[in-house]
């Protein structure tokens, strides 16, 4: 894992090799470089007395100090990621301007004492009384990501070490949420594969590269560019970043191979772009939980051959999707406005997503003794730890989900016919009383006309549609 630090403002493109693929001028679309054969004439341990630079010069160093010769040698087979940003004529001097990345580690080490996490950043900088910025950078994005039960209203509490006191241990943190859903919502791929597949690895930024793209045109990302997006073509492995002809497959490209390009595209979107939208970003994560759980469901001993990350179980699960639900109610109480009716039917389809998700995964999933014993030893053996649907559902009312469509009703009326189904596999399935009444109760009210709603509806369209005629003119 990695933080980036920069000095002076963010460029718009990087120097070196990934700026040669974007002008180098080709009918192909993959690469072709030319083989450097190895200089056999020096008998020598000697260094070439000439050195070619990234700009393709040459440079005789022989005559310079040894000192001198390194330095040139160092920056030309390793080039600094420099961008010009501006440069002007100041009197009797010219000055440039530029912005360096520098690539920074930041290591989460385990103690295997039971102490705190070992916490370390290759920059040097900070010490035992003042942690590092990338430190504070990456743990601060880590509990945005890893904490479900806070109150926003209420600020977290600082630590020396630099992390929120709430966060608790960050390697278990981690590890109890699992790097690859974590990965996710930092828009950071996961380069482990036995974590996950190569396939999932790209997934996740071309999904979030196609919304980027889709906000551009105004149009919905599963609708943006199918010839692109629908196709292996999307992932540019071994491929050129230039198109030509396709400016959109171009910027896609461009997404997927430069990080930093990735950041600052999003940097500039805006708040309600698919890509910013909490609620769709919750269902994909939801999404994620279950993918692996489904994965671990259908080989439960696949879970033991790491003793680092939580098995991904029913209870995991369970956690995982009772904190998006958590954290959908709180965004929908905690908030300066009333939801946009595009939020609301987000937070919607999110919520109906996650309850037929939940009642289609009435099975229950056996758990290793070993694993058990090798992961969590006082784990009990309950009969909801082994079924999802139980879990959440049909073992005891937790209001799960219906507490949360109580408060979008117009929203959630939309799905009305969705939500029929639901009720009808949960009286099937079995469920408490109390949470059958709760849903009979919630169809109920979703059945009724909200005065109202249809003619303010009808007026949206029209004042959209209005805008679009006046942009056509």
């Amino acid at each position: 894992m990695s933080a980036t630090s920069r000095t002076g403002v963010p460029a718009a493109s990087e120097a070196g090799h990934h700026q040669e693929l974007l002008v180098e001028d080709s009918s192909s679309d993959y690469e072709s470089y030319s083989e450097i054969s190895d200089d056999d004439g020096d008998d020598d341990d000697e260094l070439p007395a000439i050195v070619q630079s990234p700009s393709e010069l040459s440079y005789t160093i022989d005559h310079l100090p040894e000192e001198a010769q390194d330095a040139v040698r160092r920056v030309f087979s390793e080039p600094p990621t420099i961008a010009l940003q501006q440069c002007r004529l100041i009197d009797d001097t010219y000055a440039f301007q530029m912005t360096e990345l520098v690539t920074q580690s930041v290591r989460i080490r385990a103690s295997g004492d039971g102490s705190a996490s070992q916490l370390t950043c290759s920059c040097g900088h900070g010490g035992e009384l003042e942690p590092c910025s990338h430190l504070i950078w990456l743990l601060d994005r880590l509990a945005k990501q890893t904490l479900y039960d806070y109150d926003p209203k209420t600020p977290l509490t600082m630590t020396e070490d630099g992390f929120a006191q709430e966060l608790g241990d960050p390697f278990t943190a981690i590890s109890e949420h699992h790097l690859d859903v974590l990965s996710d919502g930092l828009h950071c791929p996961v380069v482990d594969p036995k974590a996950v597949s190569k396939d999932d690895m790209a997934s996740c930024r071309v999904q979030e590269s196609r919304e980027l793209l889709s906000a551009v045109y105004g149009m919905p990302p599963e609708e943006f560019r199918p010839d692109i997006f629908d196709s292996s073509s999307s992932t540019p492995r071994g491929k050129k970043v230039l198109k030509r002809n396709d400016l959109d497959h171009t910027v896609l490209r461009m997404l997927l191979d430069n990080h930093h390009f990735f950041d600052y595209f999003q940097s500039v979107s805006r708040p309600r772009d698919p890509i910013n939208d909490l609620f769709r970003k919750l269902s994909q994560r939801v999404d994620r939980v279950l993918r692996v759980f489904d994965s671990y469901a259908s080989d439960p001993a696949s879970a033991a051959t790491s003793s680092t990350e939580t098995p991904p179980d029913a209870s995991w699960a369970a956690r995982h999707i009772l904190g998006c639900t958590k954290l959908i109610k709180s965004c929908i109480y905690t908030r300066d406005r009333p939801l946009q009716p595009s939020e609301a039917t987000s937070a919607a389809r999110t919520l109906v997503h996650i309850l037929s998700a939940v009642v289609s995964r009435n099975q229950n999933v056996d758990v290793l003794d070993d694993a058990v014993v090798a992961f969590s030893p006082t784990r009990g053996t309950t009969r909801t730890e082994h079924n999802l649907y139980l879990n959440l559902i049909g073992d005891r009312d937790m209001d799960f989900v219906i507490a949360e469509l109580n408060l979008l009703p117009e929203a959630a009326s939309q799905h009305l016919h969705s939500l029929e189904a639901i009720f009808e596999d949960i009286g099937r399935l079995g469920a408490p009383l109390s949470y059958f009444d709760k849903f009979k109760s919630l169809l109920s009210r979703l059945r009724t006309p909200i005065i109202g709603s249809s003619l303010k509806r009808q007026v949206e369209e029209e004042d959209s549609n209005y805008r679009h005629f006046k942009r056509m003119k």
